[in-house]
C-alpha cells in the first residue's frame, strides 16, 4: 500500500465552534443493506519508521494519519455510497472538483501532490475536535464553510480522489491539533492496545466512538472476505475495484474458478479452496503461506477448459496456525 501521509489544504475557514460536551463520535458512511464496508487501515501509533496500529499489529502503514472505511468497488462509487457526519459540527473548510480515479502509477501520484486527501472537509466539533473526511466522490460536497451539521447528517459521497489506491472514506480526528485513533483514544507515539483484539470493544480502552460504530470493530486481528465466488478466469485485485465482481462463468467459458477476495491478511496464513461440482471433488487447493503480511490478497484455484452443466459449490477458507479461521462458500447451477 501507499506509504504517505495524508494532508489537507483546504480553503475557506471559518472560526471554530465554542466549547461543548464531549461528543461520541458515530460511523463515518451509511453503508448500503446488504453491502460491506469494512475498515482497511487504522491509525499508525509509531512515532518513527515503523508501522503499528492500535491493537499492536500491522492493519496500517508508516505515517498514516486515519480510519479507512472502504466499499468494494468503483461501482459502489458510482452508486453513491454516503458519507454521514460522525458528530454535530460545522463545516471549517472544504475542497472539491478532484476526480475520482485509483493511483496506480508514479504519474497518478504526481499529480496529486500536495493535494492526496483529494475531495473533502472538516468539521469542527468544538472543544480541541475535529473530523477530516478524504476521498470523496467529485461533486458530491454540497456544505459550505459555515453550515451546521447534526450526527448522521449526509456530507457527500463516498469516492476515490486523491490518494486513493481503493475507494474508501479516510477519517482522521484530532484533539488539540494531535491525531488520534478513535477506538482506542491513543494518540500517534502511545503504546499500542496489547489486549485480547476479539474483546476490544469491552476493554475499557477510552475511544471516542459510540456504542453502535464500535459494532463496525469487530475483531481486529481478523482478515475479513471482501467476496468469494466464481470467475471465468483468473481476477485480481485491481480488477475487482476497478470493474467490481466478475460474471458467472457459463457454458462456452475458457475455464471455471473459484476465488476469495480478502484484507488484513497475516504472514503465514494460507488459503484453502475446494470446489465440488454435483457434490462431487472438482477442484482443491493450498496456497502457500503468505511471506509477510499482506493489506489486500486473492486467491483462486479451479479448471481450464469450457466446464460441464451441474451445481458447483465453492469453499474458501483463511487458514492460520493450522485452524481455519474464516470460512466462505457459494453456490450456482450451470445449466
Amino acid at each position: 500500500m501507499l506509504r504517505r501521509t495524508i494532508e489537507l489544504g483546504l480553503l475557506l475557514l471559518v472560526p471554530a465552534l465554542p466549547v461543548a460536551a464531549e461528543p461520541m463520535f458515530g460511523l463515518p458512511l451509511a453503508c448500503p443493506e446488504g453491502s460491506i464496508c469494512p475498515i482497511q487501515q487504522f491509525v499508525d501509533l509509531d512515532p518513527g519508521p515503523g508501522a503499528r496500529d492500535p491493537w499492536c499489529g500491522t492493519k496500517t502503514y508508516d505515517g498514516h494519519k486515519g480510519t479507512d472505511f472502504r466499499v468494494l468497488s468503483m461501482q459502489d462509487v458510482t452508486r453513491g455510497v454516503e458519507v454521514v457526519a460522525m458528530a454535530d459540527g460545522v463545516v471549517k473548510a472544504s475542497r472539491d472538483g478532484m476526480a475520482d480515479r485509483i493511483v496506480l502509477t508514479d504519474e497518478d501520484r504526481k499529480a496529486v501532490a500536495s493535494r492526496e486527501c483529494g475531495n473533502g472537509l472538516i468539521l469542527d466539533h468544538g472543544g480541541g475536535l475535529e473530523t477530516q473526511y478524504c476521498h470523496m466522490r467529485k461533486g458530491s460536497l454540497r456544505l459550505a464553510p459555515g453550515t451546521k451539521v447534526r450526527k448522521g447528517d449526509v456530507l457527500g459521497l463516498v469516492g476515490a480522489s486523491g490518494m486513493a489506491q481503493f475507494p474508501h472514506v479516510h477519517v482522521t480526528l484530532r484533539r488539540d491539533g494531535k491525531v488520534t485513533d478513535p477506538f482506542t483514544g491513543l494518540r500517534a507515539g502511545q503504546a499500542c492496545a496489547a489486549i485480547d483484539a476479539g474483546k476490544a470493544a469491552g476493554s475499557g480502552a477510552r475511544g471516542w466512538l459510540d456504542a453502535s460504530a464500535m459494532v463496525a470493530l469487530t475483531a481486529p486481528d481478523m482478515p475479513t472476505v471482501l467476496s468469494a465466488g466464481f470467475a471465468d478466469g483468473p481476477v485480481s485485485d485491481r480488477q475487482l475495484v476497478q470493474s467490481g465482481l466478475p460474471a458467472l462463468p457459463g457454458a462456452h467459458s475458457q475455464a471455471l474458478i473459484g476465488y476469495v477476495w480478502a484484507i488484513n491478511l497475516a504472514k503465514a496464513d494460507r488459503f484453502t479452496l475446494r470446489i465440488e461440482r454435483d457434490g462431487r471433488l472438482f477442484s482443491e487447493q493450498t496456497s502457500e503461506p503468505l511471506d509477510r503480511s499482506k493489506a489486500v490478497y486473492v486467491a483462486y484455484a479451479g479448471k481450464k477448459g469450457a466446464p460441464r452443466a451441474g451445481h458447483y459449490r465453492l469453499e474458501a477458507a483463511i487458514v492460520r496456525q493450522g485452524r481455519s479461521i474464516v470460512v466462505e462458500s457459494k453456490e450456482f447451477t450451470l445449466n
